[in-house]
């Protein structure tokens, strides 16, 4: 960067964009934080229309991923932005939080921002454009009512707007069919009574899926999945578990589908829902297109300053999945002026954000160093690229958790160093940051095991004395 950001823009009012905008406010040195949520509340995916969770949002043409009776994976202890601990929910035997909870976590931790007029609800981003450098430089953008500009961006909804589903032969004419349902529309098993169901996945939202269903649908659920899940789910006769999926083939006389597995085929299915997650794309936001021949170009190009072009770089046609050209997947390689919080999949994503964040705001108020270089900045990128590559060379299983923004084991020495050189800028957040250290490492794998028994609690049956299940 050669001159320092001042202003800047942050888009999204989920847990992600509410951090930054503390950490940029209180760690930072900038003239003007501001943060843009196009919903009429915030708290992003926890904010949800569920008439039970006072968090409801009854006219959004949004879906959120999360849904009624959600109950959180992940400990307090991750949930919580530093210097505001995350209450503890107040059944011992249920220590995960609810959507209500959560949500009202965030409402409390975003309280004063809001009154600082900080956040701007009811303002949905439509465009971002990059400004080339002979214009001034910064981003634009806006929709029909107004137009800003600002020094720098940060993006914190890159995710749950984009429902993956895995690229199977017949999956379009299923989808057409309406058939084919993904978890991010998921409001409960109503509708679904006497229903022939699927579920593709088994990760949490399909387990949940599956477990829902279970009362209503016609047994058993078919569930299919790739490989064992990490995430844990109560054992259930009434849920068969499956292989991958090979083809689907719609029947539209019957108005039903034919699941064809590897070794068998399940006949007469109503509906196959996806737990299948979702994957990285903004396609509000445009960059000028990087000056080389081969570009990251995804959709409709427009004329930006001396030729070049405004290009969509993000999207399903990136191989492998991801947002190209990063640095410490954080930043836009190419312009550092642009960041996105909440790419990384971590498994301690409150924290995590609040980590990245709070590295974010130090690096553009010049207390952090970063390579001078774009191709410098882009080595960071062709490294985790290399190790991607070698990973994926010892599994033929495609969902074996091997992406480009989950680090899995990676996770904690990026945090170390990350925390490392937060320090050194700014030695006061010693003791206010999370440690992220081994006994921090151990306590969050220990989570899984609590939430088995917490399941175990809710469906009021007793634990193998084994621990198997």
């Amino acid at each position: 960067m050669k001159v320092l950001p001042k202003r800047i823009l942050i888009i999204g009012g989920g847990p992600c964009g509410l951090v930054t905008l503390r950490n940029c406010l209180h760690r930072g040195e900038f003239t003007d934080v501001q943060l843009v949520e196009r919903r009429d509340n915030i708290g992003g995916v926890w904010y949800h229309a569920d008439p039970q969770a006072d968090c409801v949002d009854h006219e959004s043409h949004w879906s959120p991923p999360a849904y009624p009776r959600m109950i959180g994976n992940v400990h307090p202890e991750f949930l919580t932005f530093s210097g505001n601990p995350f209450p503890i929910p107040p059944t011992p035997d249920q220590p995960f939080p609810t959507l209500r909870e959560t949500y009202d976590y965030l409402k409390d931790f975003s309280r004063p921002l809001l009154e600082q007029g900080k956040i701007r609800l009811n303002h949905e981003v439509v465009r971002v454009e990059e400004i080339d450098d002979s214009n001034g430089g910064g981003w634009g953008g806006g929709g029909v009512e107004k137009e800003e500009l600002w020094d720098a961006v940060v993006v914190a909804t890159v995710w749950f707007d984009n429902p993956h589903f895995p690229n199977i032969d017949g999956l379009d004419t299923i989808m057409k069919a309406g058939k084919a349902r993904h978890a991010i529309s998921w409001a409960g098993p109503s509708g679904y009574e006497g229903k022939r169901v699927v579920v593709i996945g088994n990760a949490n939202s399909a387990n949940d899926m599956a477990a829902q269903l279970v009362p209503v649908a016609q047994l058993p659920v078919y569930r299919s999945t790739r490989r064992v899940s990490i995430f844990p789910s109560l054992p259930d006769d009434r849920i068969e578990d499956v292989g991958p999926v090979m083809r689907y083939e719609y029947c539209p006389i019957a108005d039903k589908v034919i699941v064809h597995l590897q070794t068998r085929s399940i006949q007469d299915v109503d509906y196959v829902l996806f737990g299948t997650g979702y994957y990285p794309d903004m396609p509000y936001l445009r960059v000028i297109e990087p000056n080389h021949e081969n570009t990251l170009e995804t959709g409709n190009t427009t004329t930006a300053a001396h030729g070049r072009q405004h290009i969509s770089f993000t999207g399903r046609g990136i191989e492998p999945a991801r947002i190209p050209s990063f640095f410490r997947q954080i930043l836009y390689a190419r312009n550092p002026t642009l960041a996105f919080i909440g790419a990384i999949v971590s498994f301690t994503p409150f924290a995590f954000s609040d980590l990245t964040s709070t590295w974010l705001s130090l690096v553009w108020s010049g207390r952090i160093w970063m390579p001078d270089s774009i191709q410098d900045r882009l080595q960071d990128e062709q490294e985790r690229l290399k190790t991607l590559h070698e990973l994926r060379s010892q599994t033929d299983n495609p969902s074996d958790l091997v992406s480009f923004h989950f680090l899995g084991q990676f996770e904690l020495p990026y945090a170390k160093l990350a925390r490392a050189e937060i320090v050194q800028a700014s030695p006061d957040l010693e003791d206010v940051l999370a440690k992220w250290d081994d006994e921090q490492d151990g306590r969050r794998f220990a989570m899984y095991a609590t939430k088995l028994d917490s399941l175990y609690v809710l469906a009021g049956k007793d634990k193998p004395p084994d621990g198997t299940g």
